[in-house]
């Protein structure tokens, strides 16, 4: 029975797999699920400026604390180490009840506040790599680990473009303040649009949090009957993209071969995302395309990231995860390549369009990731399970971020554009031949090595 004493029961299906049944989201939480994709995307947007802001903000904060490139931009790989960090650790408080989903976006709503708070006091360094790219990371992290994967406990029939239009405010979210940045940010008060930058979105993640809510563990909508799924032809999405054979731990989960093909494939992909996102701005600005031309790229690669990501979650409804990693990977590898030959023509019109190609298959990891991860091993774990995997955006980040600064400040822009193009394509060949869908042998061959390692610790408590 639930809090409010609405019946449920729960049924298993061939593979074992438990699914409570009998409970409406009004039920759970007072009203319908669709209030659980119009929070987390409204959260995405509010916490995403730090990172998708950073590159039409850097030349800013560099010139008034008189910092070189390489020292501006360990912000940004500062930034992603704690922001993909936290996210497993978040992951594990909410799945054993320590860490409600509002209490985490209330505490990164305070964070997200803070940093730009620090960014805008920091006469030295330090000061912002702790209080604006750590702290910030923090928050923010929070906020995203949390949104991204409500979206498949509520709706664990058909997640796809549900999962990707939520993840999509994590782009075009920050449109708003990269054009205020590359407008207005030289010319206006540098403290005080940091502080209103801070109000906005740590004030708005602070309002927002209150109704966050998660659904009892294993919960399925009850008007679909989770054991004839594959006889609703509405369900188009299970088909291609089939329930886990069973809830699985994150021990579990790293039993089977999937997860470190799955580690591989982000960190490579999530470099080349990364440094989209950090230095297609800085790279117009080089190339001298003009003032407007820059913000045009940099903010339709924002918004078009953001677009994409509903439309590829989508897409894997139709043709599954894992072929849509394949194509999409591909597409960036190429289109990455084709923005640097198209600014160093200087070529404006062909500039954009390739910023706009890339900008909407870079976020496509953020969706696709989360979604195979549920798809292969269930929802009750998703958030600290594919928080392991999406650690390898640290990796990404320091490629986004430093390493990239380092490879411009020795032999410019073109180096670091081909190494991206190649890691997405690397990515697109992981994804065609080795992430396919665990096999029951697979599954079951896991939780028997858990279940031993757990029964071998136990005699040893005991001797």
């Amino acid at each position: 029975m639930t809090a409010n004493a609405v019946p449920y029961k729960e049924v298993r299906d061939q593979n074992g797999r438990i699914y409570r049944i009998g409970e409406s989201p009004r039920d759970i939480m007072g009203q319908g699920r669709i209030v659980m994709i119009i929070l987390p995307w409204i959260g995405m947007m509010l916490a995403s400026t730090l990172e998708y802001g950073w590159g039409a903000a850097s030349a800013t904060v560099a010139n008034e604390y008189h910092w070189s490139l390489t020292t501006a931009f360990w912000n940004y790989s500062v930034y992603v180490l704690f922001e993909a960090g936290i996210s497993y650790f978040n992951g594990v408080l909410r799945e054993r009840g320590l860490l409600k989903t509002r209490y985490a976006v209330l505490i990164g709503g305070v964070l997200v506040a803070a940093a730009y708070y620090f960014l805008a006091h920091a006469v030295q360094p330090w000061i912002s790599y702790v209080g604006y790219a750590a702290l910030g990371g923090l928050g923010s992290g929070l906020v995203y680990s949390t949104c991204v994967n409500t979206v498949s406990k509520w709706y664990p029939e058909k997640k796809g473009w549900r999962t990707g239009f939520v993840d999509g405010g994590w782009a075009y979210g920050a449109v708003p303040f990269i054009i205020l940045y590359g407008a207005d940010f030289n010319t206006h008060d540098f403290i005080s649009i940091l502080y209103l930058t801070g109000v906005i979105l740590g004030g708005g993640l602070i309002i927002i949090s209150f109704w966050f809510k998660d659904p009892p563990k294993n919960w399925w909508p009850k008007d679909v009957d989770p054991l004839k799924w594959a006889e609703n032809k509405q369900l188009l999405a299970l088909r291609h993209n089939p329930p886990a054979r069973r809830q699985m731990t994150t021990a579990e989960m790293w039993k089977t071969p999937q997860p470190f093909w799955m580690l591989i494939e982000f960190m490579l992909i999530a470099g080349t995302s990364l440094f989209g996102v950090g230095f297609y701005y800085p790279f117009g600005t080089a190339m001298h395309l003009g003032t407007v031309v820059i913000i045009a790229g940099a903010t339709g690669f924002a918004f078009t990231d953001g677009i994409g990501r509903p439309l590829v979650g989508l897409w894997s409804d139709y043709i599954g995860r894992q072929r849509a990693m394949v194509y999409v990977y591909a597409i960036l590898g190429f289109s990455s390549i084709l923005v640097l030959l198209a600014g160093e023509a200087h070529s404006v019109p062909f500039f954009v369009i390739f910023a706009l190609l890339a900008g909407g298959t870079s976020g496509s990891l953020f969706v696709l990731n989360p979604l195979m991860t549920s798809d292969y091993y269930g929802e009750n774990h998703v958030t600290q399970n594919y928080g392991t995997i999406y650690a390898g955006k640290i990796v990404g980040g320091f490629y986004g971020g430093i390493v990239t600064a380092s490879l411009v400040g020795i032999g410019g822009y073109p180096v670091a554009f081909v190494i991206a193009g190649i890691m997405a394509l690397l990515a697109s060949l992981i994804a065609l031949f080795l992430l396919k869908r665990p096999t029951a042998e697979q599954v079951e061959r896991a939780a028997r090595l858990v279940a031993a390692r757990h029964t071998d610790a136990v005699a040893v408590s005991h001797e």
